[in-house]
């Protein structure tokens, strides 16, 4: 099987992995070959890292350029077509313009969507040429329509060709306030000048028609009467707008930060909160920020049992447990904690991708696991969800498949501490797949054999691509754990070796005290099982080294929301 072969080395610098994961908050799925779930993590493709308002900004002036060059091309073309069948003495003058417009509006929507990676100045360019062009061209084209009106004698297309003329400039400095995000003194610079360019096609056409000059003074006086004031109102609800929208952007991003952190992008949520991508704004340091939520329809005890809970897994300081950098409470007493994430995927995504594991390499991630949670256990916590998406294997430092314990969530104090008793709560927590048979039965005196025989469980998956026992309903599968014996793993995996089985046996056992009294003691037998030199450092590397360039060729897969 895949798994068992041992990739050859590429002898090239290992690129960090395009499968990206975040706590057990986060799931991949619905594409054939996507594992069901996932957890611990490194940035999702296509995160920004470091991101503030700036930062922000010019992607999102090139998307809203992009989306104003193709609205403006579809309105233009409908009114070039229009024009096509107008009667009006004017129409070529006008259908001359429209379709001008409507070309720089496409040359502008194609080179944006053919080039995303434009410069901050280059964009800024774009956005001068697309909306400069255009007002440029509404001016030159009401001054020849003007033009031939007067030649002709037709002195009421002149007011009609004027008060269009403004109308489009009303809506070029509308359209500019909202599609482009800027500071709205720069907002203003541009609208003003926008404002005042129909006055320059005013005062070209007042060189001309002498035989006119009544008529023309007439209009300038409504020009700078009804016709400023539109301009006016139009500029100023232009501006209002960009100061309106730049406020709201700028609210936006403050309401991204939870104290010293800036959320990034969102990567999860459940029925108690949510997971963030997000960013220590002094250190620049990417992390996982979950997000507790309070308010109706959330249990107080629950919420303070998980507060209590976080605070005891930040004791824990084992290289093989998930790092908890910070913990504390919004204003709005929202908690929330932030962990570490890493580049890599969890035991249950490798099985689902690659298939059974060789013995060797379970040995090699347990081992790690057992170091783990001998701090753990020897703090007195009881993790009591053990499983396959919360052992999480990291490329870190040079090192792969580096064992990292995720989601301590459900972490158990087995030492009375002084505190109240928040974690007794007559309910079955857990993951029933791997879960020991006194938890399945809602047992109060669970200790760190429980998560022993976790451990034998995501040991017999990892081996035989199967949970000990399954079932159509969780209540089956817990049923399993606690009355029915478990079938040897050899019975799905003819060429297990025989000692390493006995040791995930022993780990089943449904009474406590017939499993390995503690993990260092499950370490010591697991080293000493023949195939545990079966895997290294060095093949480790290389397996790796190969299969981020396989990950690298894979479609991203999509987020979906798991269990916080």
């Amino acid at each position: 099987m895949a798994a068992d072969r041992e990739p050859a080395r590429s002898g090239r610098e290992f690129p960090e992995p395009e499968l990206f994961l975040l706590d057990s908050a986060v799931a991949w799925e619905s594409r054939p070959g996507q594992p069901a779930a996932a957890s611990g993590a490194a940035p999702p493709a296509g995160a920004r890292i470091g991101a503030s308002t700036l930062d922000e900004t010019e992607p999102l002036r090139h998307s809203r350029l992009l989306s104003a060059a193709v609205v403006m091309a579809v309105v233009y073309g409908i009114l070039f077509l229009w024009n096509l069948v107008s009667p009006a003495p004017t129409r070529l003058v006008l259908t001359l313009s429209l379709g001008l417009r409507m070309g720089i509006a496409v040359v502008v929507a194609g080179l944006l969507a053919g080039w995303p990676r434009l410069t901050p100045g280059q964009l800024k360019g774009v956005e001068y040429v697309l909306f400069g062009s255009l007002t440029v061209l509404v001016c030159v084209s009401t001054y020849f329509a003007d033009l031939a009106a007067i030649r002709n004698g037709v002195f009421a297309s002149v007011v009609a060709n004027d008060k269009n003329s403004l109308l489009h400039i009303f809506v070029l400095m509308v359209a500019y306030a909202m599609f482009i995000p800027n500071d709205p003194r720069d907002t203003a610079r541009v609208v003003i000048a926008m404002a005042f360019a129909p006055l320059l096609s005013l005062t070209l056409l007042m060189q001309h028609s002498a035989s006119a000059e009544v008529f023309y003074q007439l209009r300038s006086v409504e020009l700078a009467g009804s016709n400023g004031l539109y301009v006016l109102i139009g500029a100023g609800l232009a501006i209002y707008g960009a100061y309106v929208l730049h406020g709201l952007r700028h609210e936006l991003h403050e309401a991204r930060r939870i104290g010293q952190y800036q959320l990034l992008k969102l990567l999860g949520a459940g029925g108690m909160g949510e997971v963030y991508l997000a960013e220590h704004r002094l250190l620049k340091r990417p992390c996982a920020l979950k997000l507790i939520r309070t308010g109706e329809g959330v249990n107080p005890q629950a919420q303070a049992r998980f507060e209590r809970e976080v605070q005891a897994a930040a004791r824990l300081t084992h290289p093989n447990t998930i790092e908890i950098y910070d913990y504390g409470h919004t204003r709005d007493g929202t908690f929330y904690y932030v962990m570490e994430y890493l580049p890599g995927m969890t035991l249950a995504e490798l099985v689902h991708r690659f298939g059974p594991l060789p013995p060797g390499r379970v040995i090699y991630l347990l081992r790690q696991a057992c170091r783990g949670l001998a701090e753990a256990h020897a703090l007195g916590f009881v993790h009591r969800d053990l499983k396959p998406a919360n052992l999480f294997l990291a490329v870190r430092g040079g090192e792969y498949d580096f064992v990292k314990i995720l989601d301590f969530g459900l972490v158990k104090l087995t030492r009375d501490d002084g505190s109240p008793e928040l974690t007794q709560d007559r309910t079955v927590s857990g993951t029933p797949m791997f879960m020991s048979p006194e938890q399945a039965t809602g047992s109060r005196t669970l200790d760190a054999r429980s998560d022993i025989y976790a451990l034998g469980a995501i040991a017999y998956y990892a081996l035989t691509g199967r949970a000990p026992f399954e079932g159509p309903t969780a209540m089956d599968v817990m049923v399993g754990h606690a009355r029915d014996p478990v079938a040897p793993p050899s019975q799905y995996r003819p060429d297990l070796p025989a000692d390493l089985e006995a040791v995930v046996l022993r780990c089943l056992e449904k009474r406590p005290q017939d499993r390995y009294p503690n993990v260092r003691a499950l370490a010591r037998a697991l080293a000493e099982c023949r195939c545990a030199d079966g895997w290294g450092d060095g093949r480790a590397e290389a397996w790796w080294t190969v299969t981020a360039e396989v990950l690298r060729a894979e479609p991203e897969a999509s987020l979906t929301l798991g269990a916080v």
